[in-house]
């Protein structure tokens, strides 16, 4: 009992580390992306039918797709890669001590 105390933690590799950090930034974009697909698609969906309502025209719903929710998905998939990133910096930063 005694002597295993005296062996030295397993610390990982910096390949691993740089893996994993790789994976959590990238699986947290990709969350981040679907959700804002599915947010823009919505208003993008609202959108496009009180604009019908209102103008009394044939509506596109490609349109919905096209203008709003794929720009909409590009642009918080883009934040949270951002995001992500930073997070994941500062966290391995304050985690070995600097």
């Amino acid at each position: 009992m005694a002597g295993s105390a005296l062996v030295a933690a397993k610390h990982p590799s910096r390949v691993s580390l740089l893996f994993v950090s790789a994976v959590r930034v990238l699986f947290a974009t990709l969350l981040f992306t679907a959700g804002g697909m599915a947010v823009g698609l919505m208003l993008g969906i609202l959108g496009t039918a009180a604009w019908g309502m209102i103008h009394g025209g044939h509506i596109d719903m490609a349109d919905a797709y096209r203008n709003v929710a794929i720009p909409f998905a590009i642009a918080v998939g883009c934040l949270a890669f951002l995001g992500a990133s930073y997070l994941e910096v500062r966290a391995r930063r304050t985690s070995q001590g600097r």
